[in-house]
């Protein structure tokens, strides 16, 4: 709870809200999206349903029923959202640091004859006595949270209160994302399988969830958007644990991870790690070098059942380590990162040089009438020896971001990335195939600005896009069409 002496709130602030407490009570009629109505009663000072709500209270009917699972809403202010997921069988904790927020919940619970644990708290930049005291003793399995989403203003005069303003901004130094990702992370607060429901505003703490979620080994996803006319978008993250219920094992030597996954049966998401390879190949059987701290990780990305998520999975490996790689390093790095078509990613290095930082292999293996498919993914993090291999540059994250980064913990985002892009989770939607293409094919014309038209067989290409399956579309100067799907067979003018 932000005090009224604290910026931006001074002791007039604590009269006005006195003035404001003098305010009458509304009762409100909220219609769920199933046409359920509940009647609220909405003191002065909280904050009463509005479009977020409705997005958010659709997510929360999308994911289904409860059956008696364990649910924690933060920030509840009028209780909508904690009346809505008990009625669809949730077990429904609740908080908010506003007191007049719990009393109303409270009430409203009452009247519609349901049963919510509702307390006074939540997380903040001060702490107010053990996370226990307001989300209860066992984790939870959907956690909820409209999140405070306005820009504070740059004036005190123009700030509402500071119970009003605990439900519309984010006065905490750090962001309440960062500071409720660290709990879920920590183990704190959510099952391992267990799935947060988030809404946040396109402002620029509310673009940074997916980083910060990557940053804490968090998968995150887009599950519901609503745009307004005047360029506001308000987006719900679906947020959980990468891969949950698959094994995972971790060496510091091994033959290949490739080779151990396919050689072995397993489900998908189940994967294999090493800080060194031994026999690690690249494309067209290249040797893949381990440098003094490598990552090699491989995961079973299907079992040859069903339809694949996406056509072209090196795309995803690729999408999935860019992602890693920003969410680690500051934004100033993001122009330093390129995605060499299909499965390279480059690094700026010491020198200004375009470097190979990560390379990507999709490997398959025929059993019975199935084909197992297994994902590895390679990145150099730090090389003591110098940064040269036969006929090509590489460069290492530590060395070419400045950054410190160990295995351990690129291992940890690395998951986080894939797992966002490709993991099939029971009620969150899977991660747009024309979403992954649209993003992919902005990551290859930056590029082309960067590395030149790629030239094949002698002949420079314009990029033109790519299609359903992944291949890319590029115009010849003879003005000639063709679609590609070996990017071996392309020369990039400022790498190769």
């Amino acid at each position: 709870m932000v005090m009224a002496d604290e910026k931006p709130f001074n002791i007039a602030s604590a009269e006005q809200e006195i003035d404001r407490l003098n305010r009458p009570i509304k009762s409100v009629i909220w219609q769920a999206p199933k046409g359920e109505s509940f009647t609220l009663s909405i003191p002065p000072t909280v904050y009463p349903p509005r479009e977020d709500t409705d997005l958010l209270a659709n997510a929360i009917v999308r994911i289904g029923a409860g059956r008696g699972k364990r649910c924690l809403e933060i920030g509840c202010g009028s209780g909508a959202l904690s009346l809505l997921a008990a009625r669809q069988g949730w077990k429904v904790k609740a908080c908010d640091i506003n007191p007049f927020a719990v009393m109303a919940s409270r009430h409203s619970a009452k009247i519609a004859d349901i049963d919510l644990d509702i307390r006074e708290g939540g997380p903040g930049p001060k702490e107010d006595g053990e996370i226990n005291q307001w989300s209860g003793q066992e984790l939870h399995d959907l956690i909820i949270w409209n999140l405070p989403y306005l820009e504070l203003p740059s004036s005190s005069d123009e700030v509402l209160g500071p119970f009003e303003e605990a439900a519309l901004l984010d006065t905490d130094s750090i962001g309440l994302v960062s500071r409720l990702v660290k709990l879920i992370s920590t183990g704190k607060l959510m099952t391992p399988s267990g799935m947060a429901l988030i809404l946040v505003s396109n402002n620029q703490r509310g673009n940074d969830t997916k980083r910060i979620c990557l940053q804490n080994g968090l998968s995150c996803r887009e599950f519901s958007s609503k745009q307004f006319d005047d360029g506001e978008e308000l987006t719900v993250y679906s947020i959980w644990l990468p891969f949950s219920n698959c094994p995972v094992s971790t060496h510091d030597e091994i033959e290949s991870t490739n080779k151990v996954l396919l050689d072995n049966e397993g489900q998908i998401g189940t994967s294999i790690k090493a800080k060194r390879q031994l026999e690690g190949k690249g494309r067209r059987g290249r040797n893949w070098t381990s440098e003094t701290i490598s990552f090699a990780g491989s995961w079973i990305v299907h079992d040859g059942k069903g339809e694949l998520v996406h056509s072209d999975l090196q795309l995803v490996g690729g999408l999935a380590v860019v992602d890693a790689i920003r969410a680690i390093s500051n934004r100033e790095c993001s122009n330093r990162i390129r995605l060499k078509w299909p499965n390279d990613i480059l690094l700026k290095n010491e020198s200004s040089e375009w470097a190979k930082v990560s390379g990507v292999l999709l490997e398959g293996r025929s059993i019975a009438s199935e084909i197992r498919l297994v994902l590895g993914i390679g990145v150099n993090i730090y090389s003591a020896e110098p940064l040269e291999k036969q006929d090509f540059k590489i460069a290492t994250l530590n060395q070419s971001l400045d950054l410190d980064i160990n295995f351990g913990q690129f291992s940890s985002v690395i998951s986080a990335a894939l797992s966002s892009l490709l993991e099939q989770k029971i009620n969150i939607p899977n991660f747009p195939s024309n979403k992954l293409l649209k993003i992919t094919l902005e990551e290859i014309n930056s590029t082309v600005l960067s590395l030149g038209n790629p030239i094949y067989r002698t002949d420079s290409c314009q990029v033109v896009g790519l299609d359903e399956k992944g291949q890319l579309q590029v115009k010849t100067t003879s003005g000639e069409l063709l679609n590609l799907d070996e990017g071996e067979d392309l020369i990039w003018p400022k790498y190769n």
